[in-house]
């Protein structure tokens, strides 16, 4: 009697599982070994990486937050895998299995882009160049840099975003004045989608450049040290005045669908 062939009952997504993952068994925790088959079902099969955060492995592991960390930081100390996250876990990072216990063999490693790697550069600058913008760049930002770039998103539509998002970071500190500066470049991803939407006059980034010039002075003297602690609040006009009337240090929120960013309403804006 010939035996009855094998045959899977869902053919799709599955994994295998051999020695790589019964040495992971003998070697991890219970919670950390959970962790373990849930990046193996769900880590791309050529690279053994998923891409993630700390707060969506919580949630799908129905853990806390402080457990996943705890669960990483043991896969890496025994060789398991190697994780770049930032110290936010709503920001995105990624894991990746290492060869030792990742069954498949992985695609060769792309080469370096050129052409991403510039791009990411000048973003940095772009970033450096502003006063209330104070990130160490995280892993989480450059994989964000990186996905604007395979866009195709033009560097100078980051600079667009990144001025009129500082303008906003002024104006609501201004109302605001404990307000702390921007940690993250993923501040700027909402700008960066309203700008796809319109276009604006190329004279008005030329006004706003100078304009971010007084609203920066301004914010260095409420932050002469650059820390995080509250700034004091920055000085107030007694009464509302008109808009012929205010000074020019006064400053309020901006945003591209509103009509006082077309070029002639600048009294709006003074």
């Amino acid at each position: 009697m010939s035996p009855i062939p094998l045959v899977l009952k869902n053919p799709q997504g599955w994994f295998a599982a051999g020695a790589e993952v019964e040495k992971a068994l003998t070697l991890l925790s219970d919670g950390a070994f959970k962790l373990f088959i849930y990046l193996c079902l769900n880590a791309r099969r050529d690279k053994a990486i998923l891409e993630t955060t700390q707060t969506e492995l919580a949630r799908h592991l129905k853990k806390g937050g402080a457990a996943i960390r705890h669960y990483l930081r043991e896969m890496e100390a025994s060789g398991v895998c190697r994780s770049h996250f930032s110290r936010s876990p709503a920001c995105r990072g990624r894991v990746e299995v290492t060869e030792a216990y990742w069954p498949y063999w992985k695609a060769e490693p792309e080469k370096p882009d050129d052409g991403a790697e510039a791009f990411v550069a000048a973003l940095k600058k772009l970033l450096q160049a502003r006063a209330c913008v104070q990130t160490v760049f995280s892993t989480a930002d450059e994989i964000l840099a990186r996905h604007w770039f395979q866009r195709g998103f033009p560097i100078q539509r980051l600079e667009y975003a990144i001025l009129l998002g500082c303008a906003r970071k002024y104006a609501a500190w201004r109302n605001n004045p404990r307000q702390g500066p921007i940690r993250s470049l993923r501040y700027f991803e909402s700008v960066l989608e309203e700008l796809n939407q319109q276009e604006l006059a190329p004279d008005y980034w030329t006004y706003l450049r100078s304009r971010l010039e007084r609203m920066e002075k301004l914010w260095n003297q409420g932050h002469p040290q650059a820390t995080t602690e509250p700034a004091p609040a920055p000085p107030h006009d007694p009464q509302p005045l008109s808009g012929a009337q205010r000074p020019a240090s006064h400053i309020v929120e901006v945003r591209p669908t509103d009509p006082r960013l077309q070029k002639g309403d600048d009294d709006d804006l003074h």
